[in-house]
């Protein structure tokens, strides 16, 4: 008996030592319409993606013309390999936000606080614009999708602003049918089409703040292809909508990327006094060689006259060597 029991002591902490640990669970903060899922280190980001995105959700519904009836499950992960797994795919390094509509789920990579409420709004906005199209989701072109996460999350900042305004001083800002395609081009493009894409809801959204972009949503669930929507949801020519787009665009960014003008007439002013001391010293160096050119010929001429006093006197016409119109005796 002594000896079972001494086996007893001696296995049982071997064993529980020995026992695989629970895994560890993701904290689950919840609300109406919104459910945060984050890993124990990350409570303060949790608290903020749950706060950000309940604040997010009540700008979406007004701005979409939408009543949410569902719960949004938000994911903040660790690391690379657990954000392709929940997002059921590889992701590019510099990915670190995905929405997955068709599951009401948004994705994000950890990041500082500041960041982190843009972001979720941003991903939320994509869920719920696919929501408020249902069935005619596939049809909203990429600028309109990018366009209106980026206005409802207010993400716009000075790099794009420096993006537009290079764009408007080389004359190469995007119309309406080319921001589609600029999305598939090279890094410079994608830049632009996301920041013209921001601008462009902004201004339709303006034309009737009373609805925003809801016109254009009812106009292109109807079937109708975007330049047709656009003209029926604001009632104005398209071509006029874009000239007034593009023009609001050189106007307001340009100044981003050209010198103030403060700068540039100062610059200007120190071009014109180079240019003035530029000419005064040719021309000061000048009249010093024409001096010296004279003075060697006076020279080579004395040496042939004879032994005596002179008075010399330069041509008739020349200008003295100090500079003078009359000729002096020296």
């Amino acid at each position: 008996m002594r000896r079972y029991a001494a086996w007893v002591v001696v296995c049982v902490p071997v064993l529980l030592a020995s026992a695989p640990a629970a895994p560890e669970q993701r904290h689950i903060l919840t609300s109406e319409h919104l459910r945060v899922l984050h890993w124990p280190e990350q409570v303060e980001l949790g608290e903020i993606a749950r706060d950000a995105g309940n604040e997010a959700l009540v700008r979406l519904e007004k701005m979409l013309d939408i009543e949410l009836d569902e719960r949004i499950d938000v994911y903040i992960v660790r690391s690379a390999a657990e954000f392709d797994e929940l997002t059921g795919g590889r992701n590019k390094p510099w990915t670190i936000g995905r929405a997955l509509p068709g599951m009401m789920r948004v994705v994000v990579k950890p990041m500082g606080p500041q960041r982190l409420p843009k972001l979720i709004a941003h991903e939320l906005a994509h869920v719920m614009l696919d929501l408020r199209m249902g069935e005619r989701a596939d049809v909203l072109p990429r600028w309109l999708h990018e366009g209106i996460a980026k206005y409802a999350a207010d993400d716009f900042d000075e790099a794009e602003r420096q993006v537009i305004g290079r764009a408007a001083l080389a004359d190469e800002l995007l119309t309406i049918d080319q921001l589609e395609g600029a999305f598939a081009g090279k890094r410079e493009q994608v830049d632009l089409a996301y920041a013209q894409s921001y601008t462009l809801v902004a201004y339709l959204s303006e034309i009737t703040p009373g609805r925003g972009i809801s016109p254009l949503l009812d106009q292109l669930a109807q079937g109708r292809d975007m330049r047709l929507a656009l003209g029926l949801a604001f009632h104005r020519p398209v071509p006029e909508m874009e000239a007034q787009w593009l023009e609001s665009l050189h106007t307001a960014y340009l100044r981003d990327v050209a010198p103030p003008l403060s700068e540039a007439l100062i610059g200007a002013l120190f071009v014109v006094a180079f240019l003035i001391a530029w000419l005064v010293i040719r021309r000061r160096s000048a009249r010093i060689r024409e001096r010296m050119l004279r003075e060697e010929q006076m020279r080579e001429a004395l040496r042939w006259l004879p032994p005596g006093p002179y008075t010399v006197l330069p041509p008739y016409g020349a200008p003295s060597p100090d500079g003078d119109d009359e000729p002096t005796i020296e």
